[in-house]
């Protein structure tokens, strides 16, 4: 089982209470709190799978311009490790534990995510 949590941001901070209510709609999502175009969400999921399912579901929920996770518990964490390398979705600069962090390239874009 996974537990986490976000807090998600509303394209319209005057829509909060509508957005909470389509994210209440969405199974494993709880809504615990809005107030100025931010809500905060716990989500419940069988496995790191299902949590990320999930988190995209939030980012798709009408109203939402974005999400941040800010929590994340896993019982069985070894059991998802071993999935994901097995998976082969995962770099192999990220899966060897002797490369130095300062050793890795960032070559990503997030500027049109940062408002």
């Amino acid at each position: 089982m996974n537990i986490s949590s976000a807090i998600v941001y509303t394209k319209d901070g005057n829509e909060a209470a509508e957005v909470a209510k389509r994210i209440d709609q969405v199974k494993g999502c709880e809504v615990i709190a809005a107030q100025d175009g931010k809500i905060v969400v716990v989500m419940s999921a069988e496995n790191l799978d299902g949590e990320i399912e999930l988190f995209k579901a939030l980012e798709g929920v009408e109203g939402v311009a974005g999400a941040a996770m800010i929590y994340s518990y896993q019982e069985d964490l070894q059991q998802d490790i071993e999935s994901i390398k097995k998976s082969g979705k995962i770099s192999e600069i990220l899966l060897d534990e002797n490369i130095d962090a300062k050793d890795i390239v960032y070559n990503g874009h997030v500027g049109d995510r940062v408002k």
